[in-house]
């Protein structure tokens, strides 16, 4: 079977400027994508600051009405007047969810947030984990083992597939020692255009953030969205892939 596979920093909900509130837009983008499994980051999980502004705050339950039956959010900053943190968006019964700090500094609040997806085919499940790591080169370094070990921990079958994706900050490509070489997984957007796909900002993409990695998939094509009507709506673009796994 194929899956469709978006990851996208949603940035809150505002443009790259703060000044424009896109959540609706943001949410057709994803439903236009037709992604079975979506991965976002910087998603509002509740925000008194927005309520007092009339603005959406629920993004998850928002953004999951009507569309996606199944979802999992898990906050990774809280703030005194709410939290926001990943979600994980899908067309196929979530099974088990777990949410894992990996926080390294007192500045950064950081997570991972696992899933693990029932296909459609009896018995098949994919592995699915989005991820926002730490600005700073050396505390991303740490959460690359971080989400080694974590992984190690899971006792995944060798054979079954796997997604890890999100907005990994890793600007200097320093991500590739540990996912690519230790892990052996294949980074989609480099293993078709032989690049990592540039990201932010998204008015001008110069830094190639967002990724999308995968084990045991065979990989159909990978691109970033394109701007809806001329605008970006985040600070970043979404990364998109379409994957084949084998259900035999």
């Amino acid at each position: 079977m194929q899956l469709k596979v978006l990851t996208y920093n949603i940035h809150k909900g505002f443009d790259w400027n703060n000044r424009n509130y896109f959540l609706n837009d943001i949410k057709n983008l994803i439903r236009t994508s037709q992604a079975d499994i979506v991965l976002l980051q910087e998603v509002v999980g509740q925000n008194t600051q927005y309520k007092k502004k009339g603005l959406i705050d629920a993004q998850f339950e928002f953004i999951a009405d009507s569309v996606w039956p199944h979802y999992s959010y898990a906050k990774n900053a809280v703030f005194d007047h709410g939290h926001h943190g990943n979600l994980v968006l899908s067309q196929y019964p979530i099974q088990a969810w777990e949410q894992v700090n990996i926080s390294t500094n007192f500045i950064e609040q950081r997570g991972l947030l696992f899933c693990k997806i029932q296909l459609p085919e009896k018995d098949k499940s994919v592995y699915v984990i989005c991820v926002h790591l730490d600005l700073l080169n050396r505390g991303r370094h740490k959460q690359y083992e971080m989400i080694r070990q974590y992984i190690q921990s899971l006792n995944i079958p060798d054979d079954a597939p796997f997604i890890l994706a999100g907005d990994f900050n890793d600007w200097n490509k320093q991500a590739s020692r540990v996912i690519e070489e230790k892990m052996n997984m294949t980074e989609v957007h480099k293993q078709q255009h032989g690049i990592y796909a540039k990201t932010f900002p998204a008015g001008m993409p110069l830094l190639s953030l967002d990724r999308i990695y995968v084990k045991n998939m065979q990989l159909v094509h990978s691109y970033t969205l394109p701007k809806v009507e001329g605008n970006h709506f985040s600070d970043h673009l979404p990364l998109f892939c379409e994957v084949k796994v084998d259900v035999t």
